[in-house]
């Protein structure tokens, strides 16, 4: 299966290289490939930014202060955190 793979990864190597006009249109379906990539990852990120700055305005104005929201953040974290680390002991122990 493995060497089927590797001949075929081979095989339209070759081809883009001996043909450049298959070179020229593999280059522009990367080329779409990346730009879209990097436009869903800015608008993710515009959300979270909007995202970010709507809720500092919200503990800004229920008089909350952002450490106490960072240190419940940090409970939740470390309690997910023991909680994983418990999970992945039981299952080390059922394995053995």
């Amino acid at each position: 299966m493995l060497d089927s793979f590797e001949k075929l990864i081979n095989d339209v190597i070759t081809t883009l290289y001996t043909d450049p006009i298959y070179l020229v249109i593999a280059l522009i379906i990367s080329g779409l490939l990346i730009f879209s990539l990097v436009k869903k990852l800015l608008k993710i990120a515009i959300y979270v930014t909007a995202f970010a700055v709507l809720y500092l305005g919200y503990l800004y104005f229920t008089g909350e202060t952002a450490d106490s929201v960072i240190s419940g953040f940090q409970n939740v974290t470390d309690d997910v955190k023991t909680g994983i680390e418990e999970s992945f002991d039981k299952v080390i122990k059922e394995d053995n």
